[in-house]
């Protein structure tokens, strides 16, 4: 018998895109994580592990930008 519980993951497709700055894209990430923690506090106590790997996003888009400065 197969074990309903098991579910691979969401396909997303996108269906369009549009160019955004890194500091436009690091503000939209910012306010995206700041409403995911709540909403996974809120529903499960928390999600770190996906609140961890999204702010390492962030910070690597922050580094970029700065590298970017610099030249």
């Amino acid at each position: 018998m197969p074990d309903d519980s098991i579910h691979p993951p969401v396909r997303l497709h996108p269906v369009s895109s549009k160019p955004a700055s890194v500091k436009d894209t690091e503000n939209i990430l910012e306010s995206f994580i700041d409403d995911f923690r709540e909403r996974s506090s809120a529903a499960q106590g928390g999600n770190t592990a996906v609140t961890v790997q999204l702010r390492k996003l962030r910070d690597a888009l922050q580094e970029e930008s700065k590298m970017k400065a610099k030249r």
